[in-house]
Order: C-alpha cells, then structure tokens, then sequence
C-alpha cells in the first residue's frame, strides 16, 4: 500500500482529498483530468514542444487550488472599465462574482451564465460541448483545469442572433491567491448564422504568485462572425499556461485578438481547426515583455478540409532581460485543396539581453495549396531614429514613436474598439510615451 502512495502525484492526492463537485456531470468530468494528469504528467525536456519552456517555477513547486473568492483590490476592480461599454462577467480566483457582474439588458438569443447556476440541470448544450475539444490526453495543463475547475462562463448564442454589445469575461487573482492554482474555464457556442463579440482577460495583484491554468473553446458555427479578444494582462508574479481552442465550420468567420503583458511565466497554446469549406480564421497578436518575463506562444492551425484560409500575425516587442518564443505550425490535411495560409512573426528586441525564439513551421499533405511563413527578431531602424533625432524628437521619443508605428499594424486589426483603444494605452505605458500625439501614431 506504502509503494502505492508514493506513486501518486501531489495532485491527485489533492484531487482525492477535496470534496467532490455537487453536479454529477461537472464530478464525471473532473474524474477525467485528473486520470488525464496522472497518465500524461509535467512534459519533460525532451519534448520538443515544450523544450524551451522552463516549467521548473511549476514542477519544483505544488500549487493547491485556492480556497474560496480572495478580495479584489480596489485597483483590480477599477480596471473592469478599461474596456468601455460591455456586458461583464466577473470570476475571483475562479468564483463566479455577482456582485462585480453587470449582465443586465442581455440581447435575444444571448446566454450567459456561470456554470454554477445550472446545478445538476446543465443544458444540453453546455455538457455536449464542455471539454470536447480541449484534449487531456495531450495537453497537461488542460488535463489539470478539467480536473480542478469548479465553475466557468457559458456563452451560448442562438441561430441567427446579432448580438452588437461585446461580452467581457474577466478572472480576477487576488492577494488570497498567493501560491495557489486558478483554473478558468470558458465556452462560446455561437449557432448557425449568429454574431458575437467576447473578450477574456486576467488581471491580477502584482505580488501574487499564482498559478493560472485556464482553458477556453469557442465554436462558430456556419455562416457565423465570432470575435474572440484574450488579453493576459496577470500580475507580474503570476504564471499563466493555458489552452485556447478555435473551431470553424463552414462560411465562418472567426477573428482572434491576443495580447501577452503580464505575468512572470505565460504559454498560451493556440489550436485552432478549420472543419467547415470556405471557412476563415483569422488571428492577431502582440507580447509585451520586460525585466525577466518569459512569453511563449504555440500556435497550431489544422486545415482539415479543401477552400479554407487561415492568418496569424504576431508581433514582440522584447525590453530588458526577457525572453520569447513563438512557435507556430500550418498543417493541411490530405485533401484540403486551395488552402490559403499565412503566418508571420516580427519581433523587435529594445533589450541588449533580450532573447527572442521564433520558429514558424508548415506541414502539407495536399498539392494545391498557397501556404507562406515568416519571422523575424531586429532592432530599431538606426537611420529611422537618427532622423527623428535630427528633427529635435527626444531619444525616449523617438523610440516610442518607432516602436509604436511597429505595433500599429497588429493593433489596428483588432475589431473590437474598446480592446484597441485599451492596447493602445497599454502600450503607450510600457513605453514610457506620455505624448498623445505620439499615441495617435496607432
């Protein structure tokens, strides 16, 4: 029994030790990431898709999950504004918050709700959905949410419904959080025909270090327009690994905007799935690092099916003694003819010890495709700062004016207003560019 015990993972002997969820759909699916987890484990580092990740902050360090909602500070909850007129969803270390919800006037056709409030009578579609894309088998840290998470966001949007008001889900980590695990999770249905707009952000108290493991799947289904925005924006003590998942189905479109600022230690895994002819996913990022940040995004875009076309834009800007890695793969699938792909990744390193890691790849088994890549990892254009220089513009100005000209092109992409005007604030204060003039470059 003794050699039994020691073969369990600190994980599964919490799993084992906490109460079960009240739901028996929710326990069902628990039971599952956690067997996921102790089958799969921590990737080691000879797994080539998490060789430059240094996941020993995690693995040298057992996170419980946190006990009950922390209070939000009160600069936390002013930051609930930043994206102007929305509907708001709210969780606190992985709690559902009502009183920091504002989910009046929700439009016809429009569901949203916390997974808690449906009990053991969860709707059909919210069960069918959940976890059916995340894949536990492959992915640890999504094997770790389905084992851990107790509640989440349902955004269900009915056939034919034009929903204008955008939708922000915001996880708040709070100081209660301190060296503990949060697992978010989220899930967007948007039926035949519908139109929606969702943004999910982190934000969280500088001192905290927790760890964020959240997991998100958004489906479009045919002939839908999906806006999904992601801005981790955690404290920088925080780590946040986690999985996002795209699926398109036929004449949909689906618009990602991502952006990466906080944290000490973010990975965000991008899957995306085109299922559907004529199908469009389209995805824009920008990361921001500074001091010793590590950010690494891992894109993975399956082409399943011919007449498809995808695109993925993203954009570092490295300061300090950060590092990055983008790490992206096209794969077209045998039979998926006319596949028009394209994916680029610009880095621009403004730190002497800044690392940036690109590595886009293309993987084809169709013969009559147009799929292209890109990277590159510079520094500043010299002659483009000494003739601003020249032109009596300070060297902190100059700078900011270049750097922001390189972001430009990225943010301008983002559909969704609020998130752009707030990107562009973001942005303008990493970079110390206190002139609005300079600003409106964007």
């Amino acid at each position: 029994m003794q050699a039994v015990a020691r073969e369990k993972s600190t994980y599964l002997e919490g799993f084992e030790s906490a109460p079960a969820a009240s739901a028996r759909w929710l326990a069902d699916l628990n039971r599952r990431g956690i067997d996921a987890f102790e089958a799969r484990g921590f990737p080691g580092p000879r797994e080539e898709a998490w060789r430059k990740t240094n996941l020993r902050p995690v693995t040298e360090h057992h996170f419980p999950v946190a006990e009950g909602q922390g209070t939000a500070p009160a600069e936390l909850i002013e930051r609930l504004g930043d994206l102007g007129e929305c509907h708001r969803l709210v969780f606190v270390d992985g709690q559902f918050s009502s009183a920091l919800s504002d989910l009046e006037g929700l439009a016809a056709g429009l569901t949203v709700a916390p997974f808690s409030e449906y009990g053991d009578s969860a709707p059909t579609h919210l069960t069918d959905r959940l976890a059916s894309r995340a894949d536990i088998h492959w992915h640890p840290f999504a094997a770790l949410n389905t084992a851990f998470f107790a509640d989440g966001a349902y955004v269900h949007v009915a056939a034919g419904s034009l929903i204008e008001k955008p939708l922000a889900i915001t996880h708040i980590t709070t100081p209660e959080a301190d060296g503990r695990a949060i697992y978010p999770r989220v899930l967007v249905d948007a039926e035949d025909g519908s139109e929606v707009r969702v943004v999910e952000r982190f934000i969280g108290d500088a001192q905290t270090g927790a760890m964020v493991c959240p997991v998100s799947e958004l489906f479009a289904g045919e002939r839908t327009i999906l806006d999904y925005s992601r801005l981790q924006e955690d404290g920088i003590a925080t780590i946040n690994i986690g999985t996002v998942n795209l699926t398109a189905q036929a004449e949909a479109s689906l618009r990602g905007a991502f952006v990466g600022d906080g944290g000490r230690l973010a990975r965000l895994d991008l899957i995306a799935d085109l299922e559907g002819e004529h199908g469009e996913i389209d995805c824009n990022g920008i990361y921001l690092t500074e001091g010793r940040q590590f950010t690494d995004f891992h894109n993975w875009f399956n082409h399943r099916v011919p007449n498809c076309y995808s695109r993925q834009r993203f954009k570092g800007i490295l300061q300090g003694r950060s590092e990055t890695i983008f790490d992206g793969l096209v794969k077209v699938f045998e039979g998926a003819q006319k596949t028009d792909a394209v994916q680029e990744n610009r880095n621009l390193v403004l730190g002497k010890r800044s690392l940036a890691h690109s590595n886009p790849r293309l993987e084809i088994y169709a013969d009559d495709v147009k799929c292209t890549h890109g990277s590159t990892v510079g520094e500043l254009d010299q002659e483009a700062y000494f003739y601003l220089r020249t032109r009596g513009i300070d060297a902190a100005g100059a700078q900011g004016m270049l750097t922001l000209a390189f972001a430009g092109e990225i943010v301008d992409m983002f559909r969704v207003s609020g998130v752009r005007d707030h990107v562009r604030k973001v942005l303008m204060r990493r970079l110390g560019v206190e002139d609005d003039d300079i600003g409106d470059i964007l």
